[in-house]
């Protein structure tokens, strides 16, 4: 019988409860024998679900059996890795990869572009890098005395995530690597690649990653775009508060060019694979194609990412006033704000050439037999058929202007996604009465209650009223001016 152990700290939903228990379950049910490896005892900033007894002062319920419960009544080990107490050194080379996943934790914790120079960031960095490299040696011990056959981690990008594969991999122990589904609803990824890794996961697919036909694959790529596209979706919950565009707005007398902007910072934390382009800012890429494009006589339109509502005020404040500087510069061009119920679905329809920083709705948009442009790196970008322009100099007119696309690279990058998710055993009702990944503020106020430090509790009350007042933010050119 083979052994297994599945590495797992409590995550920020209870989506990742249900991965967990899925994963360990079905490894269980394949005829291994597993272990879940805890890292509790090395937790910097803890999430999840606050104690029953506050959930039931405040209306709601954590529900029994819990995880760990489920776990063991299921047969599966549950271990709580206990911290290596002997501080022998680490390896060079280890300790410079720990230390990259170390900035790309705090970049996605700080949700900035940089790592902020302030004392908090200090204490929060010697913390996470404390708990790093009490992974490492813990589960070198743990692992030295007996290695398990296989090894399922967590995404494999952060900290700890990293010392453990780090570890695994010097010990020649086999790596797959789990997260919460991208392309499916109530699934989750399983697989040798890190679901990041914008240069393995592609070489995986040009390299034989076993696909399905060219005509299933046509099939699963128009199903998955449906779903994507149908309101309230579960695979693109922005969806939801899109309304259709109106007629009278869908009649065009030119062409036209539709942007689609990222937030900044998401791929920033991910490694140096994603920055390959010299552009200082996303919009310095959109207004020079834009100028390009205007001279061709092509109409434009900008549409903000949903989640630009979720970032802190400083960050949204100064992507407003870039907005604005936009718009000056081009006074033809149609914003579409982040908050508008915009159907960016319909934009993609009704455009001649689309154009994204890195979103996904470049992939879909290829699916939708449109001429892509891509300014900066993306999870599909050696796959799929788009036009990379990296550097002012790929802005020409000859790049510029609209091709016949083929979709079959996007829906092999689609169907490689589907080959990889398994059905979730459990949803969200397993383990409370509310939907943290959309909980009441009520419930987010709970989170208050876990064990963490007053910076912590502070970032998240800002984080949260940044998020109220940039979801009810009401544009206009004027405001813009004055943000900032």
């Amino acid at each position: 019988m083979n052994t297994v152990h599945v590495i797992h700290y409590s995550g920020a939903t209870a989506k990742s409860s249900s991965v967990l228990t899925s994963v360990a379950l079905d490894y269980q049910d394949g005829g291994a024998d597993v272990t879940v490896v805890d890292l509790a005892k090395t937790t910097t900033v803890h999430q999840g679900l606050p104690s029953p007894w506050v959930a039931r002062l405040l209306g709601h319920r954590v529900m029994r059996p819990s995880v760990t419960e489920v776990l063991r009544e299921s047969g599966v080990g549950y271990l709580t890795l206990a911290n290596n107490r002997e501080q022998w050194p680490i390896g060079d080379s280890d300790l410079k990869t720990m230390e990259q996943a170390l900035e790309s934790e705090l970049l996605t914790y700080f949700r900035r572009d940089h790592v902020p120079n302030t004392a908090e960031s200090r204490r929060l960095q010697n913390s996470l890098r404390k708990g790093m490299h009490d992974v490492y040696r813990s589960l070198d011990s743990l692992w030295s005395a007996e290695l398990p056959d296989l090894v399922a981690i967590p995404n494999g990008r952060t900290s700890r995530q990293k010392a453990a594969r780090l570890v695994a991999e010097k010990l020649g122990i086999e790596v797959w690597l789990y997260e919460n589904g991208r392309a499916m609803p109530n699934a989750y990824y399983l697989g040798k690649t890190q679901p990041h890794d914008r240069i393995a996961s592609q070489a995986e697919i040009l390299t034989g990653f076993p696909l399905p036909s060219a005509s299933v694959l046509k099939k699963q790529a128009a199903e998955w775009l449906t779903n994507r596209q149908a309101r309230g979706s579960q695979t693109n919950l922005f969806s939801e508060k899109w309304v259709a565009l109106a007629e009278s707005s869908m009649h065009k007398k030119n062409r036209l060019a539709v942007f689609f902007a990222s937030s900044f910072d998401e791929f920033l934390a991910f490694s140096p694979m994603w920055r390959i382009d010299s552009w200082n800012y996303q919009f310095e890429a959109f207004d020079l194609i834009m100028s390009k494009l205007e001279a061709e006589g092509f109409d434009l339109a900008l549409r903000l990412h949903p989640n630009l509502a979720s970032k802190s005020r400083k960050y949204f404040t100064r992507e407003v006033k870039a907005i604005g500087g936009l718009a000056k510069n081009h006074p033809g061009l149609h914003v579409h704000w982040h908050n508008e119920t915009t159907n960016s679905y319909d934009l993609v329809n009704n455009a001649d050439l689309v154009i994204v920083e890195r979103s996904t709705m470049g992939l879909e948009a290829s699916l939708m037999g449109k001429p892509v442009i891509v300014c900066q790196a993306t999870q599909w970008d050696q796959l799929v058929d788009v036009r990379q322009m990296l550097s002012p100099t790929d802005v020409t007119l000859e790049n510029l202007l609209p091709w016949p696309p083929s979709p079959l690279g996007a829906q092999k990058f689609v169907g490689y996604w589907l080959a990889q998710e398994h059905p979730l055993r459990f949803d969200w009702r397993h383990w409370s009465s509310w939907n943290p990944d959309n909980a009441p503020p009520v419930m987010k106020l709970a989170q208050l209650t876990l064990p963490n430090s007053i910076s912590h509790k502070k970032k998240l009350l800002t984080l949260e009223l940044a998020k109220r007042r940039n979801s009810r933010f009401e544009p206009s050119l004027e405001r813009t001016d004055k943000l900032g």
